[in-house]
């Protein structure tokens, strides 16, 4: 059986879509996941038992982590993708 290069290359190219929605979503996720955590060591009791220089690294940690997610996400939402 043979298939038209047209089908496969549209199917490639929604593939590829695909795998950039996926990568999107799972940044997406990502990041709320990091912010979540600073809000934690920022405002939940129970962080107060983690020494308080620990808890400053580990918000300093999220925030440089969930800095480098925004700027992925920004620049993969500058980019025109459509299937």
């Amino acid at each position: 059986m043979t298939v038209s290069r047209a089908f496969v290359k549209e199917n490639e190219d929604q593939e590829s879509y695909l795998e950039w929605q996926k990568l999107l979503r799972d940044r997406e996720e990502l990041l709320r996941i990091l912010e979540k955590k600073k809000k934690y060591l920022q405002d939940d009791p129970a962080a107060a038992k983690i020494p308080a220089k620990k808890r400053k690294e580990m918000m300093a940690k999220y925030d440089a982590e969930a800095e480098e997610v925004r700027r992925l996400l920004e620049e993969m939402l500058a980019e025109t993708r459509t299937p």
